[in-house]
This record gives structure tokens, C-alpha cells and sequence, in this order.
């Protein structure tokens, strides 16, 4: 069933765990992470890139995600992750997605209000939910190289929170998109004077890779969804690659594509377990 990205995540500030946010790519993902959601009992967000999109053709990816909403058993969030493109954002909302987000947190700070609020102003006509960034995490993110532009600064995501009244807010806290290069170090007391001053559902972008201890912690202090789309990533390749590894002259796409969906599977229950989101439908 559809679900509304505010509602789940104010649940979870209750409950004290978090939501998954898992991104897909192919169909083989989508299926995967559904599967996991619903074995376990989980809501879930299913979140789909920009690039991922074109990838896919926003038609197919429409489609795809509305009917994977429609038919699951637990309540699926259907979330446009990192829109830079605010005409791409704005059809994801006139097809029926849930929630969007919008990412010009690398632009400057009046520049990322103004954007966001037209983004506010015309999901909200439509009774969708927005989440946007303060504080840059940095990395890989949808095909676009990055560096962060410093942690989340406590007074300016005051700020920004009064003046957009957005639904969910991503911080900066030392997470990164992508492949980690350095040290994971996350910033727990900067996370929990944002909790404590910050009303909206806070939310940890660039997880994967991220010890899971670090992120029950994070859940700890205040984070409701946490995105999660490298390790899906991983996942899906290494199923396909153990398939022909083991069935060399193969060529079924249902069978590979099959061992992609369990290996995806696998990973989204580790992370739904961690996030404590299971039995939580």
C-alpha cells in the first residue's frame, strides 16, 4: 500500500527506530527490496534517482513503483531521492509519488531555500512530502562527484526548517555517498543537538558501507529514514556474477536476474533488521 513519507517517519521518532530508504536501478532491486519489506514485516521507502530514471524511463519507473505500492503488503513510501532537475521533481509528483527531494544544498543558503519552498509549494498542493538537504554529503551521488561542504550547522537548519516547513530534513554528519575513501566518523554530538532542537524527522543520507552499530546509534539520537543504495548495488552484482560463476554457459535472464532479487533480498533484510523497522508494518 502507498504511504505517506511524514506519517512513517513521525512513527518511527516514536518508535525509536528508522526506515529504510533503499534505492533501485532495475527491476531485479525493486523486487528484491519489496520482498525484503514484506518478509519482514518492514515499511519501507522505495527511492529511485534522477539517472537511475532516465535509465529506466520515467514511464517504466512510474509504472513499476506505483504498482510495486499498490500490490505490497506493507506500506511502501514511493520517493523521488536527490531531484536537482525541479521540472523532473515536479513530475514525479504529478505521477503519484509520495514524497520528492529536492538537493541544491550545494548552492547557497538563501538560493536553497528558494528552491526548496517552490518545491514545497507545489508538492504540497498535491498532498506530497518533501524532504531536502542542509549541510552537503558529499561522494558519489547520482553520477554526480561531490565534496562536502562541512557538517550541518546547527543555526542555519534552524533557519531553514522555519522558513520551508519541509516534511523531512537530510543532515550532514560525516556519512558519504558511494564507496567510503577515508574514515567513517560520524558526528554524534552534532546528531544529537540537531535532535534536540530540530523538530522535523531527521534523515542520514550516504549509509551504506556505514557500520551498523554507528547507525543504531545515529537511530539513537533522532534518525527516522536512512538511505541506503550502494550496498544494494553490490549486492545485485555480486548475485549476478555468482550466477555465472557457477552456471558459465548460462544465458537465462530469469534465472540471473533471479539470484540478483534474492542477493538484494538478503542485504535489505540485514539493514531492516538493524533499523529495527522490522514488525513494525
Amino acid at each position: 500500500m502507498k504511504a505517506s513519507l511524514k506519517d512513517e517517519l513521525i512513527k518511527a521518532k516514536k518508535g525509536k527506530y528508522a526506515v529504510p530508504a533503499f534505492n533501485f536501478d532495475n527491476l531485479e532491486m525493486m523486487k528484491g527490496i519489496i520482498e525484503a519489506a514484506e518478509e519482514e514485516k518492514s515499511p519501507v521507502i522505495l527511492m529511485v534517482t534522477e539517472s537511475a530514471a532516465k535509465y529506466m524511463g520515467l514511464d517504466y519507473v512510474f509504472s513499476f513503483a506505483l504498482t510495486a505500492a499498490k500490490n505490497a503488503t506493507v506500506p511502501v513510501v514511493l520517493h523521488w531521492d536527490h531531484g536537482f532537475d525541479i521540472e523532473l521533481i515536479k513530475k514525479a509528483v504529478d505521477a503519484g509519488f509520495s514524497s520528492v527531494m529536492l538537493d541544491s544544498s550545494l548552492k547557497p543558503f538563501d538560493e536553497n531555500i528558494k528552491e526548496t519552498l517552490e518545491v514545497v509549494n507545489y508538492a504540497r498542493n498535491k498532498g506530497v512530502d518533501v524532504e531536502s538537504e542542509i549541510g552537503h554529503v558529499g561522494g558519489k551521488e547520482d553520477d554526480r562527484n561531490s565534496a562536502s561542504n562541512g557538517y550541518t550547522n546547527v543555526n542555519e537548519a534552524l533557519e531553514f526548517e522555519k522558513q520551508t516547513k519541509i516534511d523531512a530534513l537530510a543532515i550532514a554528519i560525516g556519512t558519504s555517498h558511494g564507496l567510503f575513501k577515508g574514515e567513517i566518523k560520524l558526528q554524534f554530538e552534532l546528531l544529537d543537538e540537531l535532535n534536540k532542537k530540530i523538530k522535523t524527522p531527521l534523515v542520514l543520507h550516504g549509509s551504506s558501507q556505514v557500520p551498523l552499530d554507528d547507525l543504531k546509534k545515529a537511530i539513537s539520537l533522532g534518525i527516522t529514514k536512512i538511505n541506503i543504495g550502494t550496498d544494494l548495488k553490490i549486492a545485485c552484482a555480486e548475485g549476478i556474477k555468482k550466477w555465472f560463476n557457477d552456471n558459465p554457459n548460462g544465458y537465462d535472464a530469469r534465472k540471473y536476474g533471479r539470484n540478483a532479487v534474492d542477493f538484494v533480498k538478503i542485504e535489505a533484510k540485514k539493514k531492516i533488521i538493524a533499523f529495527g523497522s522490522n514488525n513494525r508494518a
